[in-house]
């Protein structure tokens, strides 16, 4: 079971709709809601500025923009629970790959029947992606004139020394290839990776991380700053702000 808390978007244009979506998220230990959007608009922007939305809990008729329209825009193409009045569109919305269809107003139980559904959904995905992570974690870092295979998932952290990386693993090894951090931090993202940015020098393996104070976290051993200038993306990413 995946330990950390699926992060939710809640857009429809009614408050009251999105105060029910909201109450109903926040009695899932397993959601949390990162955000509230009152029209198509402001979610297609929220998107594709932060794609890392587990689920989306999406109204289809809103002015000027529909939900449908909406998900032929975002750059990323979000898991959906379409939540609506109307019922026509429920044939329609199997063509945009929604988890399921939500007719207001729904209870609770019919809620959290289509959020387990969706658990189920992203989890099963997310195996697939862990096998394919696995194939892509071998590779081979020079360091003083040598090179040392290294399995991506023991990187800790990595620090910027300059025109070098300073890669720190699990079992507290540690490699200096010539390489700026930005660089490197390039690669393990292609790979599928998840490395966050919480200081200009500093990069962590989101799974490392223990603990999260107001100027640093914990990884292993390490207790490593968090930049000023870093800090809210960070927190949204982890799914705390």
């Amino acid at each position: 079971m995946n330990h950390n808390r699926y992060r939710c978007l809640v857009v429809d244009d009614e408050p009251i709709a999105r105060k029910i979506v909201a109450t109903y998220i926040n009695q899932i230990p397993q959601l949390i809601c990162v955000k509230q959007c009152k029209n198509a608009v402001e979610a297609i922007e929220t998107l594709n500025k932060d794609g890392n939305y587990d689920i989306v809990f999406l109204d289809i008729n809103m002015p000027h923009l529909s939900g449908m329209a909406m998900l032929k825009i975002v750059n990323k193409q979000p898991k959906v629970i379409f939540t609506t009045a109307y019922s026509e569109y429920a044939l329609e919305s199997y063509d945009y790959n929604a988890i399921d269809y939500l007719l207001k107003p729904f209870s609770f139980e019919r809620f959290t029947k289509a959020v387990f559904k969706a658990i189920d959904i992203i989890e099963k995905s997310n195996l697939v992606v862990q096998r394919e992570y696995s194939e892509n974690a071998k590779m081979f870092i020079k360091s003083n004139g040598s090179n040392f295979p290294i399995d991506i998932n023991d990187i800790v952290y990595c620090e910027a020394k300059k025109n070098h990386t300073k890669i720190v693993l699990v079992n507290e090894k540690h490699y200096m290839p010539l390489i700026p951090l930005s660089k490197f931090e390039e690669e393990l993202i292609s790979k599928g990776f998840q490395f966050l940015r919480l200081h200009r020098s500093f990069i962590v393996a989101k799974k490392e991380i223990q603990e999260i104070a107001s100027d640093h976290i914990v990884a292993g051993l390490h207790k490593i700053p968090i930049g000023q200038q870093y800090k809210e993306n960070f927190l949204i990413q982890m799914g705390i702000k």
